[in-house]
């Protein structure tokens, strides 16, 4: 088994004995990182992954105490400071590591923020990383449309008729974001917190905050997924619970398309990213092709947040979206908002896995800025332009 997975699994089961004593507490285990995560620059840092006890709203384990996975990231010397709290949520495929704490030459955005006196956290919904998936160990749960992605032992695994269900849908991913910051302003002695969601976390977090404006001081939203005109069922429809993606879906068709500059982004970094992703999907790993492996996601077709949604959303917010990642359907979203505060950012040669590419630096520049300041270049309201050297231009 792979030893992050081994770590995380001591410290759920752990957990669970806790759970059946205090159903309402959270702890946390230290992480145990693997030699090369041995660097000087990890040296810095304290970093430790928590499980936030949550009772669950998802069909498939409903009511049971569940631990929901959080990475936390300080420096040493704020060990026992109070400090001001971020915290990422990750989008629809990539859980949270591998987004925000990839420990890759200058790409950890974690890092950059911790280095600079944040409390840093990121947190993996059910379905994710090690956060409890329940169905997704099984290979009939897989809809038809993703099976090609199996290698040939998996999928050899003979099926009875499908009656399920979907993974979930976005009011539990809402309960459980709830949960761990509720538990963050505890922990923290704070009234309120920062917020990052990227692309899905974008309904994720902007949802969140219509619901609950007086818990989150200030919000990024990188490149959210835009409003819809339907109301999200509260109840996961009958269907399969599993997709799947390959590393050949995951570059060559959705990432290249947009790959469009010189040195917008190396193999390296690439390399770097799926190589993560396989450490916390030890499942896909082995269900993909060999040495390759496959990511698991979840299925869930109810998941949404509406204009009405949007337009509920007064707290602070940045929007920042790259050139190439259908800008202005995704700025709809700057524009619904009611905040006052708000910010748009386009980012010139850019696409929707920015955070992975050389325009990664205005990603961590302008979190730090507007979650330091409330502003932009100086700004609390406004829309700019970054081009490829990093310089800001005011729109408007």
């Amino acid at each position: 088994m792979n030893p992050l997975c081994t770590q995380a699994l001591k410290g759920f089961l752990f957990f669970l004995c806790l759970s059946s004593i205090a159903q309402v507490q959270a702890f946390a285990t230290e992480q145990i990182h693997p030699p090369a995560a041995q660097s000087q620059a990890a040296q810095e840092f304290i970093s430790r992954d928590h499980f936030v006890t949550h009772r669950s709203t998802l069909l498939s384990n409903l009511n049971q105490p569940v631990g929901i996975f959080v990475r936390e990231k300080v420096l040493h010397r704020y060990a026992n400071s109070k400090r001001p709290v971020v915290l990422f949520v990750h989008g629809a495929t990539v859980p949270s590591v591998p987004d925000f704490d990839l420990n890759f030459e200058d790409y950890n955005w974690m890092a950059y923020l911790a280095r600079r006196g944040f409390r840093v956290y990121a947190m993996d919904l059910s379905g994710y990383g090690v956060s409890p998936r329940p169905l997704m160990d099984d290979p009939c749960q897989v809809a038809p449309q993703y099976r090609e992605s199996l290698n040939q032992e998996v999928a050899s695994v003979v099926c009875k008729t499908h009656s399920g269900h979907e993974f979930n849908t976005i009011h539990d991913d809402w309960a459980e974001i709830d949960t761990v910051v509720d538990h963050l302003r505890r922990t923290n002695r704070l009234k309120t917190i920062d917020m990052v969601g990227w692309s899905a976390g974008g309904p994720r977090v902007g949802g969140y905050l219509a619901k609950h404006p007086e818990k989150v001081a200030r919000a990024m939203l990188y490149a959210p997924s835009p409003t819809l005109n339907k109301d999200p069922q509260k109840q996961a429809p009958l269907g399969h619970a599993v997709s799947l993606q390959s590393r050949e879906d995951f570059e060559l068709k959705r990432w290249d398309p947009d790959v469009r500059c010189s040195n917008q982004v190396t193999q390296k970094a690439r390399d770097a990213v799926w190589s993560e992703v396989m450490k916390w999907d030890s499942t896909g790993a082995v269900w993909g092709p060999k040495d390759v492996g496959v990511m698991r996601g979840r299925i869930a077709s109810q998941f949404n947040w509406t204009p009405e949604m949007a337009q509920k959303v007064v707290t602070p917010t940045l929007v920042v979206v790259g050139e190439f990642d259908r800008l202005a359907e995704r700025k709809s979203v700057y524009d619904q908002i009611s905040s006052k505060q708000k910010v748009f950012v386009g980012v010139d040669c850019a696409s929707h896995f920015m955070l992975w590419e050389k325009q990664r630096h205005i990603l961590h520049q302008t979190s730090f800025e507007w979650f330091g300041k409330g502003t932009i270049q100086g700004r609390s309201d406004g829309v700019f332009t970054v081009d490829e050297a990093q310089q800001f231009r005011l729109i408007r």
